[in-house]
C-alpha cells in the first residue's frame, strides 16, 4: 500500500511540473513575439545619385516605402560607411533609431523619429566612430 501512494505522489509531481514546464514555456514565447508585434522592417537603400534614404517595409517585403528624414542643415547619410548606415526599430514599433553625419564637424549623431520621418531627435551627439548595434 505504501508503494502505491509513493508511486501515485511521484507521478503526480512528475505531471505537475510537465505542466509548469509548458506554462513556463508558452509565457517566454509571448514575450518574445511582443518584440516584434509591429511586422516591420527598416532599412537603408542607396539611391539613385549615390546617396542613402531610409525605408520601411512588411516583414515579407510588401509595401516599401521611403521614411523622409528632415535633417538639420549639413546632416545626412552621406559619409557613412556600411557598417554605421544599420538603422534600428524599437520594441513597439514607434521609432527608428539611426547613424547620421554632420558634414561640418565630420561628427556622428544617433538620430531617432517617427516611422513616418517626423519627431527627429539627437539622442548621442558629437562622435567620430559611432555605430549603431543591439538587438532588435
Amino acid at each position: 500500500m505504501k508503494n502505491i501512494l509513493r508511486s501515485t505522489l511521484y507521478l503526480t509531481v512528475f505531471a505537475l511540473a510537465g505542466i509548469l514546464f509548458q506554462i513556463s514555456c508558452s509565457n517566454s514565447e509571448s514575450a518574445n513575439s511582443n518584440t516584434n508585434q509591429t511586422g516591420k522592417l527598416v532599412y537603408m537603400k542607396q539611391a539613385n545619385g549615390g546617396f542613402l534614404e531610409l525605408w520601411i517595409c512588411n516583414n515579407d517585403g510588401t509595401g516599401q516605402t521611403q521614411i523622409p528624414v528632415a535633417f538639420p542643415a549639413n546632416v545626412d547619410f552621406s559619409g557613412i560607411n556600411s557598417n554605421r548606415s544599420s538603422v534600428k526599430i524599437s520594441p513597439d514599433g514607434q521609432k527608428i533609431f539611426f547613424v547620421a553625419l554632420n558634414s561640418s564637424t565630420n561628427l556622428c549623431s544617433i538620430y531617432s523619429c517617427d516611422l513616418t520621418g517626423n519627431n527627429l531627435v539627437e539622442i548621442v551627439n558629437g562622435n567620430f566612430m559611432l555605430e549603431l548595434g543591439g538587438v532588435n
